[in-house]
């Protein structure tokens, strides 16, 4: 019980303004979807693979700083933001890589390099961690949220866009394919990786405003 009691009182001090029960389900949500993504990234080809598996890796980072206090896990924390920072770099240096190879910037994965520093901003310190720049953040991710759930990105060309030829292999996710007629599976295939992104982004604002 003393043991309980301690991690729920190490999470009303990191997450002072989110209840203990929407806590507890954000994280296990985060842990399921982060099997999503790595499902999906095992199952698919080129940048697909990649990205989805990204998405699990930051899913997971996700999951573990709603049930795991930083208190009581700093060293985990502070893997966590190294790794962050390298995927970050990492993402936003494959963004520009694929945009000389392909003629375009990808948002797909301009925005996968914003998330991933969204992370390294999180598990910064939070004594020297500037709030204004977690506002502008959750603004971000309020407006990921609708884009996903209304299915907005889908519209803009620059998101649903075939893969130019010669670029190496599909784009970076199921938005980024041109549409299947033949069934509805690529639509409920595209329609549960929004609802997953809108998820994450709900989650991740959730998270910014509660800190």
């Amino acid at each position: 019980m003393a043991v309980l009691a301690g991690a729920h009182m190490d999470h009303a001090v990191h997450m002072a303004g989110m209840p203990e029960w929407l806590r507890l389900a954000g994280g296990f949500v985060l842990a399921g979807i982060a099997l999503v993504h790595t499902w999906h990234g095992a199952q698919m080809p080129g940048q697909r693979r990649w990205w989805h598996l990204g998405h699990g890796v930051m899913a997971a980072g996700m999951a573990a700083m709603y049930l795991l206090p930083r208190m009581r896990y700093e060293p985990l924390h502070q893997g966590g933001l190294w790794l962050f920072a390298l995927l970050a770099a990492a993402t936003a240096a494959a963004a520009v890589g694929l945009r000389s190879r392909e003629g375009a910037l990808n948002p797909i994965w301009t925005m996968s390099a914003l998330d991933c520093l969204a992370m390294t901003y999180m598990l910064v310190d939070p004594a020297v961690r500037p709030g204004w720049i977690g506002n502008l953040l959750a603004v971000y991710f309020a407006w990921a949220v609708f884009g996903w759930v209304v299915r907005a990105f889908d519209r803009l060309p620059a998101f649903a866009r075939p893969v130019a030829a010669g670029a190496g292999g599909p784009g970076p996710a199921l938005l980024s394919a041109p549409p299947d007629t033949s069934g509805a599976g690529p639509c409920r295939s595209r329609m549960s990786v929004a609802l997953t992104l809108a998820a994450m982004a709900a989650a991740m604002a959730a998270m910014l405003v509660a800190m």
